[in-house]
């Protein structure tokens, strides 16, 4: 009997716990994050709601996390060609009462580390230096800080992280040698290249998905290199940019660098380049799902 009690106030509570968050989402701003907003879903306040089920509670959290961030992306505008400039101020709040409800919640920290930076680079750093902090054999999370100060630029930094996170028993071994090139050089397309492959073994299917695009990112950006090269050996020709672009169709085909029906290069998506008819340079469409910066 005594069993019985504490199970159906957890049943309430948890029942109530859904129309409150409904309501906050519905009737309150949700560019604006307000002290109320904050103080009703902070993860200390939930954490003491859940009876001592709070591991329950915050699976339940990361799932309306996944499906904030889900619903962010298929209901954004259209002209939005750039992840990081879709809004997303619930993000943070949301992950950090996860990993408040639970600090053992490794895919809440690497999930933040991955989108959230380019929204809130400390708000992510807090969220890893925390996840450490309570795992620290977690070799991942040195990876994923790792991965925020190099993009920051902070090489010397993002070299520490990757060193001390290689230290860790079961570290993947690239980890020591990311460390040490990261100091020669950190910002070059070269390691981007390597950081993103390494995101590929992720399990959450939208961090795998953000890593392919931007190794096509790369991929493009590469192919926009070796077409200006090319172009640049005929900047003395009279013929129109699109003319002398399509002259060098074979070339392109050697390089691998795919060709459409009109000998024009295609990006890595199968989308033809762009190119300015003035200046002849050469960039990822608009049209392009590869992201464009």
């Amino acid at each position: 009997m005594r069993r019985i009690i504490p199970i159906s106030i957890l049943i309430a509570g948890l029942a109530s716990l859904y129309p409150m968050q409904r309501w906050i989402d519905t009737n309150l701003p949700r560019e604006v994050i307000n002290e109320e907003v904050l103080y009703f879903s902070s993860g200390e306040t939930i954490k003491k709601m859940s009876l001592g089920f709070s591991g329950l509670v915050a699976e339940i959290y990361w799932i309306r996390t996944v499906q904030y961030f889900g619903r962010k992306i298929t209901g954004s505008d259209p002209s939005i060609s750039r992840l990081s400039d879709i809004r997303m101020d619930l993000l943070a709040p949301y992950l950090n009462i996860v990993v408040t409800l639970d600090p053992h919640h490794i895919p809440a920290y690497r999930f933040g580390a991955i989108f959230l930076p380019e929204r809130d680079v400390d708000a992510a750093i807090r969220l890893l230096e925390k996840g450490i902090s309570e795992n620290p054999s977690e070799w991942r999370l040195y990876q994923d800080i790792g991965y925020i100060h190099w993009q920051m630029r902070d090489y010397e930094k993002a070299a520490d992280w990757y060193d001390r996170g290689g230290r860790i028993e079961g570290a993947r071994w690239w980890m020591r040698d990311l460390a040490g090139v990261m100091k020669i050089k950190g910002g070059s397309r070269d390691v981007a290249r390597t950081i993103y492959k390494s995101y590929l073994e992720s399990e959450d299917e939208n961090i795998r998905r953000q890593a392919e695009h931007r190794l096509l990112q790369l991929r493009a950006l590469d192919e926009i290199d070796a077409i200006s090269i090319l172009l640049e050996r005929l900047k003395d020709q009279p013929a129109t940019c699109q003319a002398k672009l399509r002259s060098l169709a074979r070339k392109l085909d050697q390089l691998g660098i795919a060709i459409n029906e009109e000998m024009m290069p295609l990006d890595p998506a199968g989308i033809p380049y762009e190119i300015d008819p003035a200046t002849c340079q050469v960039k990822i469409s608009s049209k392009s799902p590869i992201p464009i910066s």
